[in-house]
């Protein structure tokens, strides 16, 4: 019995029971009654013990015991009143009583005490199970897979081979349990394990680590190429035929980190913790592919953790400043805006450039932070130059797909400008095209929100990403950026130039405005003023520049600089 109440309850009726029969043998004993004392208070005892066992019997739920408990406790019963020799029993009844139930009640018990032990086994097994398996997949959990690798690393060792450890992780998976919901999410989890056990080999063993986590443990392995073999196959498994969900098709990828023993790790924590590294290199690169470990990894992580606690320190210590870029109207050469790009001004190594923090912010999630402090520090700049007398051109800030994606996002935007007493209209925002598609109601439903403010929203990158335009024309944007990536060749590669002559062509369709992207020689101006891109910006009119210099610029109308 699991509940204390419950143990309390069966003392109390034995209590009771006990006392009920003494008063009785009392009684019994005090009025001179013919009666055999000894067999009448044992058997007395006995039908007690066979009642509270019959009560037990009903809260375990075990109907035959309780059937030979209730039939047990009728013949001792019966027996019990057979010792009373002024109440007189014929040779039937106690044939039927004393012998037929009193054995048929023995043949129950025992019956149902083999159920019970029975049962037992079989909840011990299927506790085992879970013990050692998951139980979504049926695959085994990590604590068996650490048990089976320690045995696999001691085989190895002795027969002089190599063991494969993947880590595998379903690429953009969050977006299907948050767009479906959870059961679809375990439904492609449980499909998942179905297709690895295709392509596994029968030594080798496979777990699911947790959410989205398989590992895989590759034995008798002598030669890289047997790996990459069978990580092919995974790609290719997950590819075709495509997961069906709710009759619709969906592709599912995913990104792979391997570990090698022993040349990456003889020890399972340092082979998991490589394979796990390795398999965040595969994320890096956009997914759908795998990554060896190697130890350049290593070094790499250790300078991102670096990198993470230094900038939570320096958001603290408000280390971060701003330059800007001008956008120029490219018929009149005249500044018309201008583009806040972040600088970390660290104490230790001097100024430091976007591209060394901001993919550590961006895997961190500290990008969010560093998000609203670019757009106060720009909102701030605006009203010391409106307070100087200036006439600040609009500032466009750059905010991430993790910031845009905040529930909270548009309640922050709106906190800010308000705090700074800056105006809607004095700033613009920047969403790269990938981060716009990434969920395109939402996109669409908070664009049209800032857009109704006065905000204007530009679309960087594009070009870069994967639009559908059928969405795009219906987006609440302002102005294309057409990404660097086309403007660096349109002077030499007519592919590049036909693109963007076709990207500036519909953006004047669908009636948007077009800025190029990292314009830097005067040929490249020219061909895009002859395809009637309207602005630019790029080193060829300015790099971006501290505010001192942009305030000069700003203050003398300069229309042009040379690069610093």
């Amino acid at each position: 019995m699991n509940n204390k109440n419950d143990k309390k309850n069966i003392m109390k009726i034995f209590i009771i029971l006990t006392s009920l029969f003494l008063l009785i043998t009392f009684i019994l004993v005090k009025n001179n009654l013919d009666i055999d004392i000894s067999d009448f208070i044992f058997e007395g005892i006995c039908l007690i013990l066979i009642v509270i066992g019959f009560i037990i019997s009903l809260e375990l739920k075990v109907k035959t015991l309780s059937v030979g408990c209730a039939i047990f406790a009728i013949s001792m019963f019966n027996d019990s009143l057979d010792e009373l020799k002024f109440i007189p029993f014929s040779k039937w009844q106690n044939l039927i009583f004393e012998k037929f139930l009193f054995g048929l009640g023995i043949i129950f018990i025992v019956y149902g005490f083999y159920k019970i032990i029975n049962q037992k086994n079989t909840l011990l097994k299927e506790l085992n199970h879970l013990a050692l398996s998951d139980p979504l997949t049926n695959l085994l959990n990590i604590r068996s897979l650490e048990n089976k690798l320690k045995l696999d690393i001691e085989q190895a060792s002795k027969n002089n081979t190599k063991i494969g450890v993947l880590f595998i992780d379903l690429d953009k998976f969050k977006l299907i349990n948050d767009s479906l919901g959870h059961n679809a999410g375990n439904y492609i989890l449980k499909k998942v394990a179905k297709r690895l056990r295709l392509v596994t080999r029968q030594e080798d063993t496979i777990a699911r680590l947790g959410g989205d986590e398989f590992i895989l443990i590759l034995n008798d392995i002598n030669e890289t190429n047997e790996i990459i073999d069978i990580v092919r196959n995974i790609i290719n498994v997950f590819k075709t035929p495509p997961f069906i969900l709710k009759e619709k098709e969906f592709t599912v990828t995913c990104s792979m980190g391997i570990s090698i023993f022993p040349d990456d790790g003889k020890d399972i924590e340092t082979l998991f913790k490589n394979a796990d590294i390795a398999m965040y290199k595969a994320k890096e690169n956009q997914g759908n592919t795998y990554e060896f470990y190697n130890y350049k990894m290593s070094e790499q992580m250790d300078k991102n953790i670096e990198i993470e606690h230094k900038l939570k320190h320096a958001l603290e210590k408000r280390e971060f400043i701003l330059h800007y870029q001008p956008k120029v109207d490219i018929k009149t050469n005249k500044i018309t805006g201008l583009e806040a790009l972040v600088r970390w001004k660290c104490p230790e190594k001097g100024l430091i450039y976007p591209n060394n923090f901001i993919p550590v912010a961006e895997e961190t999630g500290l990008i969010k932070k560093l998000d609203e402090h670019i757009l106060e520090l720009s909102c701030l700049q605006i009203k010391e130059w409106i307070n100087e007398g200036l006439n600040p051109p609009n500032i466009s800030i750059n905010i991430s797909g993790k910031t845009f994606y905040e529930n909270d996002f548009l309640d922050r935007l709106e906190s800010i400008l308000e705090d700074t007493e800056v105006s809607y209209e004095s700033i613009s925002i920047e969403i790269t095209e990938t981060a716009a598609m990434k969920d395109k109601k939402y996109t669409y439903k908070i664009l049209e929100q800032i857009r109704s403010k006065g905000i204007k929203i530009l679309l960087d990158d594009f070009g870069k990403g994967y639009s559908s335009l059928s969405y795009l024309k219906d987006f609440p944007i302002d102005v294309l950026k057409i990404d660097k990536s086309f403007v660096d060749n349109i002077c030499y590669n007519n592919i590049d130039s036909s693109i963007t002559r076709a990207i500036i062509d519909m953006a004047k369709a669908l009636k948007l405005k077009v800025l190029a992207e990292g314009v830097e020689t005067e040929e490249q101006l020219r061909l895009l003023d002859n395809f009637s891109c309207e602005e630019y910006q790029g080193y060829l009119f300015s790099k971006p520049l501290p505010v001192e210099k942009i305030e000069i610029m700003l203050t003398k109308n300069t229309e042009k600089t040379e690069a610093i």
